[in-house]
């Protein structure tokens, strides 16, 4: 029976010697990442809560995915609310906007568009109606495949009087940005044989080294 109780009494002490273990780093980290999550709100229209939605909530979900933050569209409110870690919830608002301001015309994309998760592409003029598809399923089949977020836009305030090429802003993380770059591109070389050896140097080694495996998360 002693021993029984001894040993009974080693394994209690052996649990409370493990809970009074100073917290791993791994558990701070994780408390860290709490303390920077967040909530914030946007006040939009009924127009803009429809563009945010999308065909069956698809937009919506597509935001969240891209920026990994959780998007919420009270429609009742017109509010919507975007919870995340600061940089998710600076990506998603990002993001919302743009697609909020397709509504009335092309968005202006300015330097302080890029958070890290942003590819500028050119794409020939001629190539611009093949690439977006017809009612720009190609391109939101890109982005489902991809996890991205694509549209075309504006960089110094003029789009397509007279350009040579339209700039296509692509959202999301290297490998995503990557391979929809590359499904683009092959799309375009159809229509522009020659394209991609005219800009090879520009598009080899972009974002080369970026990712945590150095190889774009591709391999």
């Amino acid at each position: 029976m002693m021993s029984g109780d001894v040993a009974n009494k080693d394994r209690s002490r052996s649990r409370d010697r493990k809970d009074s273990r100073p917290r791993s780093r791994d558990s701070r980290r994780l408390e860290a990442k709490d303390e920077d999550h967040g909530v914030d709100t946007i006040k939009i229209t009924d127009d803009d809560a429809a563009f945010i939605l999308g065909k069956g909530g698809k937009t919506k979900e597509k935001l969240a995915r891209v920026s990994r933050a959780e998007i919420e569209l009270f429609e009742r409110d017109l509010v919507l609310e975007i919870r995340g870690t600061k940089i998710q919830r600076k990506r998603a608002k990002k993001y919302c906007e743009g697609v909020m301001a397709q509504r009335t015309g092309p968005v202006n994309v300015t330097e302080e568009y890029d958070d890290d998760d942003l590819t500028m592409l050119n794409v020939p003029q001629e190539a611009v109606g093949f690439v977006t598809g017809r009612a720009g399923n190609f391109l939101r089949s890109i982005e489902e495949e991809w996890s991205t977020l694509m549209f075309f836009c504006e960089v110094d305030g003029s789009r397509g009087r007279g350009r040579e090429h339209e700039k296509l802003a692509i959202f999301g993380d290297v490998r995503g940005r990557r391979g929809s770059e590359l499904k683009v591109l092959s799309a375009v070389e159809t229509k522009v044989p020659g394209y991609l050896e005219k800009i090879r140097h520009e598009v080899l080694d972009r974002d080369k080294g970026k990712d945590e495996t150095g190889t774009w998360g591709t391999d």
